[in-house]
């Protein structure tokens, strides 16, 4: 363990996710990594399919990608970042931050670079700032062979996309027998996982059919579509009732402390999330009366009540 480090445990759908965190948030390991970071993000050319942790990409931009497709299959990697492997990792950074000129990063520097955010002879530490643009990097040539393959199909529009661990793939059907084409791309992506010592999470899988249904979850965001087709993305219902209920509860609230100020903070980012996603009409998802609640309040919406919270 780098004594450098320290890790918490934080609950999630089954058992506990372990994150590591700086003990000195101004020592030499988080100013190695931020150094460390820049020059990363300045050499390296991430993979066109990657969605997480990149730049003017997010969950948002990755489910948009697929809006317009009918068959998706989503799939999850078991154990992503713990799974890594040091050398692999190591050779994979030495190549791509070299490929165009040579002298940015020896092969013992990159070394140097993957045991420091590792706290075992296996796998890279949630929660340090190098980390997700080294997961990233292990799977670029993952990504590029899986899609050379899937356009070999020749299915109408295929795309993929990853996100982390979440890999999904889509495309349009024009009634085909989507059965055995779906199990052929499964096996193939467990196949490849395989040669990057990983694993397909197989319990995560799941297949959706648009034609059949009429919305389909990706990343945490909803495309759905009504009965002429036209397609939309939504967060979905419980976390826009969340932003009301907060937002009420805080604004009603007599004393304005410092948790007061951090929970609004937080409720205006939910609120620029759904607007990044949904716009304004998120707001058409409320009813007559819980409308009636905020005029009362002396609000038109619950955008102008969020918006004048601070």
């Amino acid at each position: 363990m780098n004594n450098d480090l320290s890790t918490f445990y934080i609950p999630k759908a089954k058992g506990y996710r372990k994150i590591t965190t700086y003990k000195d948030r101004n020592g030499d390991l988080i100013k190695y990594h931020d150094k460390v970071n820049i020059s990363l993000q300045k050499r390296l050319k991430q993979s066109i399919f990657a969605k997480a942790y990149i730049k003017k990409r997010s969950i948002v931009t990755n489910a948009k990608t697929h809006m317009y497709n009918d068959i998706f299959i989503s799939m999850d990697i078991k154990d992503f970042f713990q799974s890594i492997t040091h050398d692999r990792l190591i050779n994979t950074l030495y190549y791509e931050i070299n490929k165009n000129s040579v002298g940015h990063f020896t092969l013992e520097q990159c070394r140097d670079l993957v045991k420091s955010c590792s706290t075992g002879q296996r796998g890279i530490a949630i929660g340090l700032k190098p980390s997700p643009i080294l997961a990233n990097i292990y799977l670029k040539d993952f990504d590029g062979v899986l899609y050379g393959w899937l356009k070999k199909l020749d299915l109408d529009n295929v795309i993929y996309t990853r996100y982390a661990d979440d890999m999904m793939v889509s495309y349009r059907s024009n009634s085909k027998d989507t059965v055995p084409i779906n199990k052929e791309i499964i096996s193939k992506v467990s196949e490849l996982l395989k040669l990057s010592y990983l694993r397909l999470n197989a319990s995560k899988t799941r297949i959706i059919n648009l034609n059949i249904s009429n919305h389909v979850r990706i990343t945490g965001i909803n495309i759905i579509k009504n009965d002429d087709n036209f397609r939309m993305l939504t967060v979905g219902r419980k976390q826009k009732d969340d932003l009301y209920y907060r937002s009420i509860g805080l604004f009603i609230k007599e004393t304005k402390d410092d948790k007061w100020y951090l929970e609004a903070k937080k409720i205006q980012g939910m609120q620029s999330f759904i607007l990044s996603v949904e716009g304004e009409r998120y707001l058409n998802t409320y009813s007559k009366k819980m409308n009636i609640v905020i005029n009362d309040l002396g609000f038109k919406n619950l955008k102008d009540l969020i918006d004048n919270l601070i």
